[in-house]
């Protein structure tokens, strides 16, 4: 392969002072890691700065990616180092008040990239670095090795073919100093990169495939390797997977107000090649892509204001459109056009903007993640363009059945189901759907750690204080106001404490709630907290209370997620006995349940766990060990993606 720098006979003298560099020659393979070490003072750095066209030298030749580049000007030399080299320094210099986000963005704004893509490309460099989750992150929060590896990331985001760094690591403390030089190995092995780094740390250069001395200007090897790669190996490490299908999400909202399914199944379709754009049909693009989202995929939201200028302005022509016509006759809305009439007005506008969109990017499947508005909008989109749709069914949106669902699981490949009762349910009122609704549970989100999984049971001391924990949204069909009333009529003697983490609409009334009862030393609510920071509330946890029950209005709790965590984490889990809860605890086994809207039955229950050490650390095992049965993630990713590329004849 051709060398990417070739520097020969190099010579830089500063006015007053001795020759800095004495005929420095140099080649630089692609993806070889050089390391430049010397003392201090030699011109190491002076070196570097040459490479780097940031100094020209005196007398000699460089040319970098077969470009003569000393006879650039200022303006050339800029855009061919911008385009090609990326620069990592001792110091981060990271903008302390700007998001991660902010940072690594920043040199694509002078290359003029559109936003949407800035995303995609800043979200691809963080995950080379392993820091995608903390893309919203303020830089001044992170660890010293944080911001390094934001720096690597805003080195890398313009892809370059070259990589400059001056000490990366001199201020890094051993243990990161191995996981930064880890992380250039493998951007430079993988992709082809090559680097020169300048180091004063033997253990550093190590990392690297060539070792030079510079010492009284002049540049001696000490050990030259150069990595096995070809020229089809070499590869665009900022590129996503290869799309198999162009599909589209349509959600309500993305991500989620609460919970992680969604965005565990967007990650899992788009890795898989299956997911080439997201959809919200509720929100706003003011505030960009929200706390908590990393997917290399832009969020394209169709905001009110989309919905009102399609009506004010759009509406018209289309009525002359015999095909529309027909498309909003043959799908009624909820209460025909009752007291739902404006959501359903809004979806299915937002279906013809989704059909307009689709065209644009070349979608191919439509995926509703959810039976109301995004499968009415994404059922529109599908009819227009004529591709195929699915939407997925939960135990929410039985509470509320639509009118609609006969026609929308008519034109739908599949419909999936949350939990089998949602499937049960759906059958009931439309049998014909049987060959279509399939049961593929959400994914498992967050699992202890090694280290967690590894550990002994919990071991409670004589007067410890049992903790309850209580994870979801702050809704009537949740059943925390029967939680605490269960807890007011445990004995007086008992020592526990209740930790309820959530928020919601119930929020006020659940606290007063708290107060009437006498129970405000021992309940306490936390409200939201961050996903990552639920594994240290199910590790200090020893009892979790999911007391949903149905409301008068129907409404009723499905399969929660943190549910399946907590059986994850090996906690005693206490259930209502609801049909998504029965699904995946069974009574004595694995966990306890409780009869629904019962106060006193679940109290029982409740001071039974709390007297029994060895019944809650049995129920805590089997609950560990029915996790990988009741959630088969890898069953349920290969039949999604299967029925997607089926629908699309790409099977």
């Amino acid at each position: 392969m051709q060398p990417v720098i070739v520097a020969k006979d190099l010579f830089k003298c500063y006015a007053g002072f001795a020759p800095v560099l004495r005929g420095v020659t140099l080649e630089v393979e692609p993806g070889e890691m050089v390391a430049i070490m010397g003392p201090s003072g030699c011109g190491k750095s002076t070196m570097l700065h040459v490479l780097g066209m940031l100094h020209a030298p005196d007398s000699g030749s460089l040319e970098i990616l077969g470009t003569n580049v000393l006879e650039l000007d200022r303006e050339q030399a800029a855009a061919f180092r911008r385009g090609n080299m990326g620069f990592v320094m001792q110091a981060s210099n990271l903008f302390d008040h700007s998001t991660v986000f902010e940072n690594v963005e920043f040199p694509l704004i002078y290359e003029q990239i559109p936003p949407q893509e800035r995303w995609e490309r800043v979200i691809r460099a963080l995950d080379l670095v392993r820091l995608s989750a903390r893309v919203h992150y303020r830089s001044n929060r992170l660890s010293g090795g944080e911001q390094q590896r934001v720096a690597i990331a805003r080195a890398m985001v313009n892809n370059p073919r070259i990589l400059l760094a001056d000490e990366p690591t001199g201020a890094l403390d051993a243990k990161t100093s191995r996981l930064i030089m880890g992380n250039f190995r493998s951007l430079c092995h993988a992709g082809g990169v090559a680097m020169v780094m300048v180091t004063h740390d033997p253990k550093m250069a190590e990392f690297c495939d060539s070792i030079y001395t510079l010492e009284e200007g002049l540049l001696r090897c000490q050990r030259r390797h150069l990595p096995e790669i070809s020229a089809s190996e070499t590869q665009n490490l900022l590129r996503g997977p290869v799309p198999v299908v162009r599909g589209a999400m349509v959600a309500e909202r993305f991500p989620e107000l609460s919970g992680q399914c969604l965005m565990e199944d967007a990650h899992r379709l788009y890795s898989a090649g299956l997911l080439s754009r997201i959809y919200a049909i509720r929100g706003s693009n003011l505030l960009g892509n929200p706390e908590g989202y990393a997917l290399p995929l832009a969020v394209r939201r169709v905001g009110l204001v989309h919905v009102l200028s399609f009506l004010l302005g759009i509406i018209r022509p289309y009525e002359g459109n015999l095909r529309l016509r027909e498309l909003k006759r043959a799908l009624p809305g909820k209460g025909r056009w009752g007291r739902r009439w404006w959501r359903h007005l809004r979806a299915f506008c937002a279906g013809v903007i989704l059909a307009a969109w689709g065209r644009e990017e070349k979608i191919e499947f439509f995926y509703a993640a959810g039976a109301h508005g995004p499968a009415t909008a994404s059922w529109v989109a599908s009819r227009l363009m004529g591709v195929p749709f699915a939407f997925s069914l939960r135990a929410a949106d039985i509470t509320m059945p639509g009118l609609d669902w006969a026609t929308l699981g008519a034109d739908a490949v599949f419909v999936r189901c949350d939990t089998a009762a949602t499937r049960d349910a759906l059958l009931k009122s439309l049998p014909q759907l049987a060959d279509r609704a399939e049961v593929l549970r959400d994914p498992l989100t967050l699992t202890p750690s090694e280290e967690e999984d590894a550990a002994s049971p919990r071991q409670n001391e004589g007067d410890h204080v049992v903790s309850l924990l209580a994870v979801g949204t702050l809704v009537k069909h949740k059943g925390y106001d029967v939680l605490l009333r269960a807890c007011a009529l445990l004995p007086r003697d008992r020592k526990f404490e209740l930790t309820v983490v959530g928020l919601g609409p119930e929020k006020w009334r659940l606290r007063r709630l708290v107060w009437r009862l006498g129970l405000r030393r021992v309940i306490r609510f936390v409200g939201q907290v961050p996903h990552a920071n639920m594994a240290d509330m199910y590790a200090r946890a020893d009892i979790f209370v999911a007391p949903g029950g149905r409301t008068q209005g129907g409404e009723a709790d499905g399969l929660p997620s943190a549910l399946v965590e907590a059986l994850a984490f090996g906690l005693a889990v206490v259930a209502s006995d609801l049909p998504g809860h029965a699904e995946a605890v069974r009574d004595g086994i694995n966990g306890r349940l409780a009869p629904q809207n019962n106060p006193a039955a679940l109290s029982a229950i409740l001071d039974e766990l709390m007297r029994d050490e060895a019944q809650r650390q049995r129920l805590g095992e089997a609950a560990r060990a029915s996790v990988e049965a009741l959630v088969d993630v890898e069953r349920t990713d290969a039949r999604l993606q299967e029925l997607i590329r089926t629908a699309c004849g790409k099977a």
